[in-house]
C-alpha cells in the first residue's frame, strides 16, 4: 500500500465505532497550531509529556523537517526539561524511517496487529525496538514488510499512546498531553487513553491527498454538530 492510502487503513478501524468514537472527540484544548502552546501553562496544570503527531501538526504532508513557522516553537518544548517527548504515527515503513532520521532523539511508535496479539515497532535514536506480544511476526526495519497476516494498528488507540508513555517513562497518561490536528485520530486516542489533548488546525491543507482533505472537512462539521448537541466529551 502506498504512502498516501494509508488512509484507508485508518478509515477501517474508524468506522465500525463510529458513532461511539464520535463521543471521543472531545480535546482538553483547541489551539490554532503548536506555536500557540504555553509551557508555562501545561507545567501548572500537571503536564509532564507530549505525545507528537506530526503531518499536519509540525508540519506538511510528507515533508521532511518541521515546518520553519513551528520549529522554534517545538525546539522551546523539546528543550524545556519539564517535559518528555515520544511521536505516535498512522504511517507507512518508509514514512516511519524517514522520522527517525527527521526525530533522532525522539522515540516513534507505530503499531501492528498480529496472530500472536499486538506488536510495535519503536524507533530512537537509529535503534529499533520491537514490543508486544506479537513482536516475532514484524521484520527488522528495512528487511522486508509484515507478512499478509499482519495488519497496521492505526490510531485511534489507546495501546498506541501507553507504548509511547512507557518509551518515556510516564505511568499516569493524565500527565501527558496529545498534540495533533484529527479528531478522530489524535483526540479519540488521548481520550481512550485517559491522556491529555490539544487539538491544532491542520497545518498546510492543500498538502495532504483528496480522500484525507475531503474526510477533515467531513470531521470539523461532524464534531461541531456532536458538541452543539452536547454529545462530545473526553469521557465514556
Amino acid at each position: 500500500m502506498s504512502a498516501d492510502t494509508g488512509w484507508i487503513d485508518t478509515a477501517r478501524r474508524v468506522l465500525p465505532r463510529f458513532l461511539r468514537l464520535s463521543r471521543r472527540t472531545a480535546p482538553t484544548w483547541h489551539l490554532t497550531s503548536i506555536a500557540d502552546i504555553d509551557p508555562d501553562r501545561l507545567a501548572e496544570d500537571g503536564v509532564e509529556a507530549f505525545i507528537w503527531d506530526v503531518d499536519g501538526t509540525l508540519m506538511s504532508h510528507h515533508a521532511d523537517r518541521v515546518d520553519p513557522s513551528l520549529a522554534a516553537r517545538f525546539d522551546q518544548l523539546l528543550a524545556d526539561p519539564r517535559f518528555r517527548h515520544a511521536i505516535v504515527s498512522n504511517c507507512q515503513l518508509p514514512r516511519f524511517a524517514g522520522l527517525g532520521e527527521i526525530f533522532p532523539q525522539l522515540p516513534i511508535v507505530l503499531g501492528f496487529e498480529t496472530p500472536a496479539g499486538p506488536a510495535f515497532r519503536v524507533l530512537e535514536g537509529g535503534v529499533e525496538s520491537r514490543l508486544g506480544p506479537g513482536r516475532e511476526h514484524l521484520p527488522v526495519l528495512g528487511t522486508g514488510d509484515p507478512g499478509p497476516e499482519v495488519a497496521p494498528m492505526r490510531k485511534p488507540a489507546a495501546e498506541l499512546v501507553d507504548v509511547a508513555l512507557g518509551q518515556i517513562g510516564l505511568d499516569r497518561p493524565d500527565n501527558a498531553v496529545m498534540v495533533g490536528d484529527q479528531y478522530f485520530t489524535d483526540i479519540v486516542s488521548a481520550n481512550l487513553a485517559g491522556a491529555r489533548s490539544i487539538k491544532v488546525r491542520t497545518f498546510d491543507p492543500p498538502s495532504f491527498p483528496g480522500p484525507v482533505r475531503y474526510s477533515q472537512v467531513f470531521e470539523r462539521g461532524w464534531v461541531r454538530l456532536m458538541r452543539a448537541l452536547g454529545l462530545a466529551t473526553s469521557g465514556g
